[in-house]
């Protein structure tokens, strides 16, 4: 049934464990990457260099004739303007190694930090740390009006068999680490990210398009999303994020930009803790596309202000759904549907949505053993078949647990607070 208006009070019990839509490819390609080593000393790099650019690139370069291999960067700190990688390069960071980017003011322009495009068997590793000095551009930023140019940290497009492993990313000026156009076969691991979760506009952690990516072990935290999956310059498929930890950002993403699609994302064994959003789907009119069969499992949060935010209505969310106007159907008209969320607990929160569009409901979305504890409402309009089930709770402080504009929703059960 359509349910106009209705209010469910205080808490909500639901009902069946459901299948997941998991349905992983194997385990992402690892890169190969030839034996000998390249130091960057050896290249003239020095931790009293102003700039270690020209060094660095040329023990790439020399690698790269052999070939390839390890280009090693020691112990201590190197300066460096933007380089770029190629292929069958692993670039090492040793323990104790900080790659810093150049100051604001020194840097050159808005050229990618650490470029690699169209490039295969690649490998960023070790326990080192590449360090974006992204204060003062983020305030430079802000003073322009939110127009100036910024560097990504780390941009890998259209790639095969890349591995981002063990190392810590920091305070990028934008977007730490970015995979674009068609990259398959990513595997990122066992690494960290870390900037403010205020004042560091735009500085996503993992930015991501393309077949068989897996993220494991993962600590993110920053001024934007943490992981973003996007379908902006090609398809995402079977992505993999298992095991990792989000603090401070905007939480695990898909969106905004979704027209090529994405299908068969899998996030499991996670856990979140202040974290803006904890499972976010994003989209709008004019830049959405198909987000399907997408499994979110094993997944704790806590002081997480959405646990779950569903939105075709990207930036911000109409204050009234009875207002909203429908729309022509578009081949860029946002359609998620097909979505499991099991065996999710998330304490300490304001409230979750599920808000689709009334010419496009967001369909299909099960709920399985989900515990939500929110001071706010869950919001659901414009969806249908969404189920509760197995014993899932939506407790609100007072009032109204959940309410519903133009949506189907079965399975419910509700119970005074």
């Amino acid at each position: 049934m359509v349910l106009k208006s209705h209010w469910f009070k205080a808490v909500l019990i639901v009902g069946t464990v459901v299948a997941s839509n998991y349905a992983a490819l194997a385990n992402p390609t690892l890169p190969s990457i030839p034996s000998g080593t390249y130091n960057i000393t050896s290249f003239g790099a020095s931790t009293s260099s102003a700039n270690n650019a020209t060094a660095i690139q040329n023990a790439i370069n020399a690698a790269s004739a052999a070939g390839g291999g390890t280009v090693q960067i020691p112990s201590g700190t190197f300066l460096s303007g933007p380089f770029t990688l190629k292929n069958k390069i692993n670039l090492n960071l040793a323990s104790g190694a900080i790659l810093r980017m150049l100051a604001y003011g020194a840097y050159p322009g808005s050229t990618i930090f650490i470029d690699a495009d169209g490039v295969s068997n690649v490998k960023i590793s070790g326990s080192g740390t590449i360090d974006g000095q992204g204060a003062a551009w983020w305030t430079a930023y802000t003073a322009s009006g939110n127009t100036l140019a910024r560097p990504g940290m780390i941009y890998i497009n259209s790639c095969t068999n890349v591995q981002i492993t063990g190392i810590k990313l920091q305070n990028a000026p934008n977007v730490h680490l970015s995979f674009h156009y068609y990259c398959n076969e990513v595997t990122v691991d066992h690494m960290s990210i870390s900037a403010p979760g205020t004042g560091a506009p735009n500085t996503d952690g993992i930015d991501s398009e393309g077949l068989n990516f897996l993220y494991d072990t993962c600590n993110i935290a920053d001024g934007d999303d943490n992981i973003a999956i996007t379908g902006m310059h090609a398809p995402a498929k079977y992505h993999t994020i298992q095991n990792c930890t989000f603090g401070v950002g905007h939480g695990c993403s898909i969106g905004s930009y979704t027209a090529d699609g994405v299908d068969h994302i899998t996030v499991t064994n996670c856990t979140f803790s202040g974290t803006t959003a904890g499972i976010r789907i994003k989209s709008e009119r004019g830049r959405g596309g198909v987000v399907q069969y997408l499994t979110y499992a094993y997944l704790t949060m806590n002081n997480v202000r959405n646990p779950i935010a569903l939105s075709d209505w990207y930036p911000s969310d109409p204050s009234n759904p009875t207002t909203d106007a429908s729309a022509a159907v578009t081949s860029t008209t946002p359609d998620f549907k097909h979505i499991v969320i099991e065996n999710v607990r998330a304490t300490g929160s304001t409230s979750s949505t599920i808000y689709g569009l009334p010419e496009q409901h967001i369909s299909d979305v099960t709920l399985s053993n989900v515990q939500l504890s929110e001071t706010g409402t869950f919001s659901i309009y414009y969806a249908d078949s969404i189920v509760f089930n197995s014993g899932s709770t939506v407790t609100a402080a007072s009032g109204n647990a959940v309410t519903t504009y133009a949506a189907t929703v079965t399975g419910v059960t509700t119970h005074a607070y």
